[in-house]
């Protein structure tokens, strides 16, 4: 089997990460992987450990606020999908795996090219504030119906969203795989002082993702007579980064947020942490909720999205309401107080997240979906 992989970047996000995972998972399979990326990013150095043949199409995404803009976009891609239909010829794939909803060109390819297509939607149409408008969500959920075997979902909040506009027969839910990337760091040649209470956010800097809120509740905490830090992993606008360091020298709380930045590998700065903090208003999927599970933290997320899925509030984490601040403050004073309860919801998050997100069940997943897809055409 012959699978073209499209990847609406080159970078090592959420989706490419996920990406890099089916794709180990696949080739332990049998299955050749080929991938098209739209530009040179970080992504090529690791499909080049894999011995993967790739190649840079400078094909645009779709999405745009504007619905005349996305047409445009649209018609881009179809030009350019001609030149990408004679790569899947030359490569003789079978199928055509578009790993993102913000890309078109691999579906109009596969359709030139008479290729089987499946589409892996990694974020909601609904929630992705540059897709907001309804005349362009129709139509871009129409032409992922119309020109798709299958439509992949990666948890079942955003299976309901697509499910407005697409029958669930065509949809499938599979959750992705989440695999440590520590082996090789020293977590230890991180400074963690235990004279505080270590609180880390891991989270593209963006207001969606609530940075802003996990600051807020620092300050009450700190206000209660906690001696807590928060350490801010990721990047971002630099007029957010602004907005944000404003606000904690507004609060007083420069001895205590430090801003880490972009890592490649957040891990050791998870492992390090006495509590992860999910603030995001809504994820389509959660990783680094994932990650933390894993790495045996306590989470207190908020209660929205597929995050409520992967929590199990008083069981495997701690879930509150978005936007509540205080709310989010007193349940790091709970497990401040309570370190007994840190460690018992952290070890039972490990032992529920541990044989669900495996590269081995993602791949085997995606493979069965790849053969009832050759098997229709």
């Amino acid at each position: 089997m012959r699978v073209c992989f499209i990847s609406h970047s080159a970078g090592r996000y959420g989706a490419e990460l996920a990406l890099l995972e089916l794709l180990q998972g696949l080739i332990k399979l049998g299955v050749k992987c080929l991938v098209l990326v739209p530009q040179k990013g970080p992504i090529l150095s690791e499909l080049d450990r894999m011995n993967i043949e790739w190649r840079i199409i400078h094909y645009p995404k779709w999405t745009s606020r504007s619905f005349l803009s996305r047409i445009a976009r649209t018609l881009i891609s179809l030009v350019i999908a001609v030149r990408v239909a004679q790569i899947l010829a030359r490569w003789r794939c079978d199928v055509v795996y578009t790993n993102t909803s913000n890309i078109c060109v691999g579906a109009f390819a596969a359709w030139l090219a008479r290729t089987p297509h499946v589409w892996h939607s990694h974020a909601s149409s609904r929630q992705k504030p540059e897709i907001e408008a309804k005349a362009g969500e129709y139509w871009m959920l129409h032409l992922m119906q119309r020109l798709s075997k299958f439509i992949v979902v990666i948890s079942h909040a955003v299976k309901k969203d697509y499910m407005r506009y697409i029958g669930p027969g065509k949809i499938r839910l599979i959750y992705q795989a989440v695999t440590l990337r520590d082996e090789i760091e020293k977590t230890n040649d991180l400074n963690h002082d235990k004279c505080f209470f270590q609180c880390v956010i891991v989270a593209s800097l963006n207001p969606w993702k609530g940075q802003s809120e996990a600051i807020a509740a620092l300050s009450e905490v700190i206000g209660r007579g906690i001696n807590a830090r928060l350490l801010v992993v990721g990047n971002g606008k630099e007029r957010f980064l602004t907005a944000l360091q404003r606000q904690v020298k507004d609060r007083n709380l420069e001895q205590h947020v430090e801003f880490i930045g972009y890592v490649d590998n957040p891990i050791p700065f998870i492992r390090m942490a006495d509590v992860v903090l999910i603030c995001s208003h809504w994820e389509p999927f959660g990783r680094v909720t994932v990650e933390a599970m894993l790495a045996g933290k306590p989470v207190i997320a908020t209660n929205s999205g597929a995050t409520a899925e992967l929590i199990h509030d008083g069981v495997t984490g701690l879930l509150y309401d978005p936007g509540n601040y205080s709310a989010l403050a007193n349940k790091i004073q709970y497990l401040y107080e309570n370190s007994g309860e840190g460690l018992r919801l952290g070890s039972a998050a490990r032992i529920w997240a541990i044989d669900r997100f495996t590269q081995e069940r993602y791949a085997k997943d995606v493979f069965d979906l790849l053969n009832e897809v050759l098997k229709k055409v």
